[in-house]
């Protein structure tokens, strides 16, 4: 048996090496350690989900991942099929293929953005909100308080609410039911999916709230017993007990009335990523989730019922698991690393292709192109000479050299005869 519950000496390959060495945005690894909640319960094969299931996440988390608020649906859907080609930013995006963009909105609140697409293919109906993307965003996430959520279920009294989730959330609510509602009323639906990463996971959930809520969900147009799946990457806690005892009573209604199979949850916490730790539940708050998901080097885990609040696993892998000593592609885990793809990189490429007129300018293509090529030169050249001055910061410490120009420059050349 294999056990761990840190990464393995995998050896960072040189693009590894270099992709951390690129990050620029958070991703709280060290608000876990800080803030997580260990559990005693060790994750095994037999808490394995299906390969099946992975696929499906990652395949919806393509429409979670462009909803971000760094980057422009309106202008993507433009030149969708561009996008998707290689060496633009969407390669590898294939469950965007055929889709359609049906509304984009942004909320009155710190401009939460979030749109609905869909795919015709599935009659999938998809609703995707923003993970937080600005500062005035990072100001209301802070607001960590409580405030009432208005609930008339009589035995949902004393439900409350993050309140700044729930300020974000009162912005975009009525331009998120439009949108949805426009999209019931001019598509054939079959499925409606609701996904978000980070605070967008908050989001999602909170109106979900909303549309199993009978008084709203008839004025949208919304058939009930249509099948709903909630995909959430990522999310923080946002509500107490009772406001979350409120959500399982919505959902088991639901179910109960429509069938177990017409109200699909999945909750996914990653490895090394801290924000399912935050707000801390000593201030009360609780986690949505019936039963989460953990997404650990690859492979997704049922978490069991009675460890939902804990954000730290041992995880153990049989030595007869073909994979247990392949080296992930994302071996240190953290906030950004969902869907088995790189989201900061992703939103780094599509800032420049809006900066070079995406959907605007019939030249922006060959300037992109050019323009990653160089930065992704310049990026290798200043991480190499990152990685010879921490061998020669090494070697000045371990061998006692005496630091004079000439030894720095034969460091620097012997390192650079061996690259």
């Amino acid at each position: 048996m294999l056990t761990w519950d840190s990464p393995p000496s995998w050896t960072l390959t040189p693009e590894q090496k270099l992709m951390y060495a690129s990050e620029k945005e958070e991703n709280f690894r060290f608000i876990l350690r800080i803030a997580g909640s260990r559990s005693s319960y060790v994750l095994t094969s037999k808490d394995h989900a299906p390969m099946e299931l992975l696929q499906e996440l990652s395949d919806i988390g393509q429409f979670t991942e462009i909803a971000h608020g760094s980057m422009r649906p309106a202008d993507i859907w433009k030149v969708l099929p561009r996008l998707l080609m290689p060496g633009f930013p969407l390669q590898g995006y294939t469950y965007l293929e055929g889709s359609e963009l049906v509304e984009v909105f942004l909320g009155t609140v710190a401009l939460v953005q979030g749109y609905v697409a869909y795919r015709p293919q599935n009659k999938q109906l998809i609703i995707s909100f923003s993970g937080t993307s600005s500062s005035s965003q990072v100001i209301a996430d802070l607001k960590g308080w409580h405030v009432a959520y208005p609930t008339a279920d009589a035995d949902s009294k004393g439900s409350q609410v993050h309140a700044g989730f729930w300020q974000l959330y009162s912005g975009v609510r009525t331009l998120a039911l439009d949108a949805l509602k426009k999209g019931l009323e001019t598509r054939e639906v079959s499925e409606v999916i609701i996904t978000g990463h980070s605070m967008g996971g908050v989001l999602s959930y909170l109106f979900t709230l909303d549309m199993l809520d009978t008084t709203v969900a008839t004025t949208l147009s919304f058939v009930p017993g249509t099948p709903l799946t909630i995909v959430v990457l990522g999310s923080p806690r946002a509500g107490n007990k009772a406001l979350v005892a409120c959500w399982r009573k919505r959902l088991s209604l639901y179910r109960n009335t429509h069938g177990q199979d017409r109200l699909k949850e999945w909750s996914v916490r990653a490895y090394q990523d801290g924000v399912p730790a935050l707000p801390n539940a000593f201030m009360g708050y609780r986690h949505f989730a019936e039963a989460p998901l953990y997404l650990y080097h690859g492979r997704l885990y049922h978490i069991p019922q009675s460890e939902i609040e804990s954000t730290i696993f041992t995880v153990t892998k049989e030595n007869t698991d073909p994979n247990a000593l392949i080296p992930p592609d994302y071996p240190l885990g953290g906030h950004n690393y969902y869907g088995g793809r790189d989201m900061e990189k992703l939103q780094r490429l599509m800032r420049l292709a809006h900066e070079l007129g995406l959907g605007n300018n019939d030249d922006w293509e060959a300037a992109f192109l050019q323009r990653t090529a160089t930065k992704d030169a310049s990026r290798k050249k200043s991480h190499l000479a990152r990685e010879r001055w921490k061998k020669l910061g090494w070697r000045l410490r371990h061998q006692g050299h005496s630091w004079d120009r000439e030894d720095h420059h034969n460091s620097l050349d012997a390192d650079g005869a061996k690259d």
